[in-house]
């Protein structure tokens, strides 16, 4: 999956779900305090909560950041909801 092809996934709201060094990962959305937020999480552990695209793509997890995680992962270990 392309960084762009994340990008328009985000902005169109899709829940993503990825597989990365065999472990779990997901992108959902939310309101905390009537903000917009995009939160990112490894299942079942730490959430982190951004409010924009490009400070999801800069979050990082075990020293590797979302982008990069993107970048590496193929297309049969991404789903979208």
């Amino acid at each position: 999956m392309t960084i762009e092809e994340l990008e328009q996934l985000v902005k169109t709201g899709r829940e993503i779900e990825f597989s990365f060094k065999d472990k779990r990962y997901s992108i959902t959305y939310g309101f905390i305090e009537n903000e917009y937020v995009i939160s990112f999480c490894e299942f079942y552990k730490e959430t982190t909560e951004v409010k924009d695209f490009n400070s999801l793509l800069k979050v990082s997890r075990n020293g590797t950041t979302v982008k990069e995680m993107i970048e590496s992962v193929s297309d049969k270990d991404i789903e979208i909801f």
